[in-house]
C-alpha cells in the first residue's frame, strides 16, 4: 500500500490456535486511494497552468532596418517602415526649405568626408552607416566627390506625428558632380579617376525620411533610392 500500513492483532487460545481477525489501519483502503487521486489532480493542474504563459506582443513601432537599393551616398541605409498610433502632420514652406539646404549640406559634408558636420545633420543611426561607408572608401584609399548639387525638384510623400516625433517622407531629385578618386593618386594622373566624371553632372532621384522632436531641427533618418 502507498500510505499506511497494514496492522494485523492476532489472539491466540489456551491450546496455542490462532483466533481473531485482521484490520487494516492508518489511511489505506478507499480514503488513501481517495488522497491520492486529490494530490495527482492538484499536481495536474499546477503543470496546466504554468504552461499557459500569456503571449508577448511584437513592438512594430519606431524606425528599423532594412537592405535598401544601392543610393549615391550608401548602400544600405535605415528604412522606415511599420509605426503605431501616428496621425497626420502638416508642412510648411520653411519645412521644405530646411529639407532642399539639408540635401546640399548632407552631400557636401559627405564629398569632403566630414563626420563632425554630418553629425549635426542626421540621426546617429544615419551617422553610423555614414561612418561606415566612409571608412570603407578610406581603407582603400578612395574618396567620393559630390560637388554643385542642385535640387530640380521635390515632393512630399508624407508626413506624420508620433508621440512628440515628426517624420517626413520627400522624393528628391537633383543633378550634382558625382565622381570617386584615388586619394594614393594626384589628379591627371592615370588612375586618379576611379568612377563617374568630374565634368558632367548627373541626375539622381532618392526617397529622404526626415524626422525632429518638438519642432526642433529636421535630422536624416533613412535614405532610399528610386529604382
Amino acid at each position: 500500500m502507498l500510505f499506511g500500513a497494514t496492522d494485523s492483532s492476532a489472539r491466540t487460545n489456551e491450546a496455542g490456535e490462532q483466533v481473531g481477525d485482521n484490520g487494516q489501519g492508518g489511511a489505506s483502503g478507499p480514503s488513501g486511494m481517495f488522497m491520492l487521486l486529490l494530490l495527482m489532480g492538484a499536481g495536474a493542474l499546477f503543470f496546466y497552468l504554468r504552461s499557459r504563459k500569456p503571449a508577448v506582443a511584437p513592438d512594430f513601432s519606431g524606425i528599423t532596418r532594412s537592405r535598401a537599393v544601392s543610393g549615391s551616398l550608401l548602400a544600405d541605409s535605415p528604412v522606415s517602415t511599420l509605426r503605431t498610433a501616428t496621425i497626420d502632420s502638416e508642412i510648411t514652406s520653411a519645412d521644405k526649405a530646411a529639407f532642399q539646404q539639408s540635401l546640399t549640406d548632407i552631400q557636401t559634408a559627405w564629398g569632403q568626408q566630414d563626420l563632425s558636420a554630418l553629425r549635426r545633420l542626421v540621426t546617429p543611426e544615419m551617422l553610423e552607416y555614414f561612418s561606415t561607408g566612409l571608412a570603407e572608401l578610406t581603407s582603400q584609399d578612395q574618396a567620393n566627390r559630390v560637388e554643385d548639387v542642385v535640387l530640380l525638384q521635390a515632393e512630399v510623400r508624407e508626413s506624420w506625428v508620433e508621440n512628440t516625433v515628426q517624420y517626413a517622407t520627400v522624393s528628391l531629385h537633383w543633378s550634382a558632380r558625382d565622381y570617386t578618386v584615388s586619394l594614393s593618386k594626384a589628379p591627371g594622373d592615370a588612375g586618379y579617376l576611379i568612377e563617374g566624371s568630374a565634368e558632367k553632372p548627373i541626375e539622381t532621384t532618392e526617397v529622404w525620411t526626415f524626422m525632429r522632436y518638438q519642432h526642433g531641427k529636421w535630422l536624416l533618418s533613412a535614405i532610399q533610392q528610386v529604382a
